[in-house]
């Protein structure tokens, strides 16, 4: 199995700030390098589709040659560049981290690490002020998806997906305009796909967003 890391967002929201440099502990590790550093173990090649000027931030990290590769890259999307990477690698199964995510608490990526016929969230309890920020999904008791929203805030389901592993197959359902990964995830489940699931115990949290990123800060700190 490898890992994709897509670090190739403008973090617009973030005036700019590479949300992959963000620190997230007293040593100031980044949250690109606490995803590393976890994934290492776990998989042959850890792939970061990012933008040609992003590229030597990345190398300044110093990753291991021999298991990340940096792919620069120009798309329009996340699952265009999700499916760039596809044509590379050799793998049948990936993992999929984003760089602005923390899981505090447990962490998902060996629950992961078993490939899945289609598609395995990784899930966490929502918190009140995530509701209708991210996509929420409702498991069944022997993990099953039962179903699957998207930034709906009327969506009461009780969980939010983080993370994921998925086989090629998924992106049999994706569109090369849809936004991120989400709409193939939300097809294929409307398609009758059987889509697995897990409750990591903890919190995730999205520093996509200043709110959220002073939120983990608090939380590690408190």
């Amino acid at each position: 199995m490898d890992a994709i890391i897509p670090a190739a967002g403008l973090a617009s929201r973030m005036r700019g700030i590479p949300k992959f440099l963000l620190p997230c502990d007293s040593s100031y590790t980044t949250l690109m390098e606490m995803h590393i550093e976890q994934l290492i173990p776990i998989c042959e090649t850890i792939w970061i589709p990012t933008r040609p000027d992003l590229v030597v931030l990345l190398d300044s990290l110093g990753f291991a040659k021999d298991k990340v590769v940096i792919l620069p890259m120009s798309t329009d999307n996340m699952t265009q560049t999700v499916n760039r990477v596809l044509k590379i690698a050799n793998a049948s199964h990936f993992q999929l981290i984003m760089p602005d995510t923390y899981f505090h608490g447990a962490k998902p990526y060996q629950k992961l690490s078993n490939p899945p016929p289609v598609a395995e969230l990784a899930c966490w309890k929502i918190r009140p002020e995530q509701a209708g920020k991210l996509g929420q999904v409702e498991i069944t008791s022997n993990g099953l998806v039962s179903g699957i929203q998207d930034k709906d805030p009327t969506c009461t389901y009780p969980y939010s997906w983080g993370a994921l592993a998925f086989a090629r197959k998924l992106m049999d359902f994706a569109k090369d305009t849809d936004p991120h990964i989400g709409y193939a995830i939300k097809t294929a489940f409307l398609s009758g796909e059987v889509l697995t699931a897990h409750a990591t115990e903890g919190d995730y949290f999205d520093c996509g967003t200043p709110s959220e990123y002073l939120n983990l800060l608090r939380k590690i700190w408190s």
